[in-house]
């Protein structure tokens, strides 16, 4: 399924504000968009501050569920966003289930 190329600097939360979604440490670097690595199948997304404390478990990683299996880097296939931002990204929190809310990034390149 087609959708613009998710980066490292992709500004997202969490289903629960005001969690904070970063890629911390992408596993390919040589892959650009904007500056930023590309996001693969292999990157962890974490979660900061979570906003569902009342019954734990809170959300501490992203799993995102949409990649291209024909676009690939360092061998990986690149993970997409389906439409522009801001809106919500085709993940779920882990363990906490949500859709992560994609509120900014790249919106030139497209891969299917």
């Amino acid at each position: 399924m087609p959708g613009l190329v998710l980066h490292a600097g992709a500004v997202m939360m969490c289903a629960h504000p005001p969690g904070v979604v970063t890629l911390p440490a992408p596993t390919q670097q040589q892959v650009l968009v904007g500056l930023m690595p590309v996001a693969t199948v292999a990157d962890v997304f974490v979660v900061a501050g979570c906003g569902l404390t009342a019954t734990p478990p809170f959300c501490t990683t992203v799993q995102w569920f949409q990649f291209s299996p024909r676009v690939l880097a360092g061998g990986r296939p690149v993970l997409v966003q389906p439409s522009p931002p801001p809106g919500p990204g085709p993940g779920t929190g882990v363990p906490a289930p949500g859709p992560p809310m994609v509120q900014a990034m790249q919106i030139k390149v497209r891969a299917s």
